[in-house]
């Protein structure tokens, strides 16, 4: 097993599902849930770790973190993701960008990254 499936942070992945809304469209509705043990680590944005430019005008900005989880962790972009952030438990994030799977050298070294934003700003109930 390799140093990056065992994580130090227990994360609860809820993914999304898309099922018919009766008006010949589909709505996401949450599926099915799973916990995994992650790397949690902050984010700066694009230009370094500079504030970004929302925030020179006053805007407030987006808490952003990468996680890094095992290559067999079943997420996708929007999938609400709670992990204790700063004490703070249960915190509520978003998967705002597409996971990426990483592949090693070997099978060891295998991975997915994801981007979350949010931080319990959105609130809500994961079911």
């Amino acid at each position: 097993m390799s140093l990056l499936e065992r994580g130090r942070t227990p994360v609860t992945v809820h993914t999304v599902r898309y099922v018919d809304d009766g008006y010949g469209d589909r709505r996401p509705t949450a599926g099915p849930s799973a916990t995994y043990s992650a790397w949690v680590a902050p984010v700066g944005d694009a230009a370094g770790w500079r504030a970004p430019v929302g925030a020179q005008v006053g805007w407030s900005p987006p808490i952003r973190r990468k996680i890094v989880l095992p290559p067999h962790a079943v997420i996708d972009k929007w999938s609400a993701v709670e992990f204790a952030d700063e004490g703070d438990p249960g915190t509520r994030w978003t998967v705002v960008d597409a996971p990426r799977a990483h592949h090693g050298a070997s099978d060891r070294l295998r991975f997915v990254t994801v981007i979350v934003e949010g931080g319990g700003q959105s609130g809500g109930d994961p079911s």
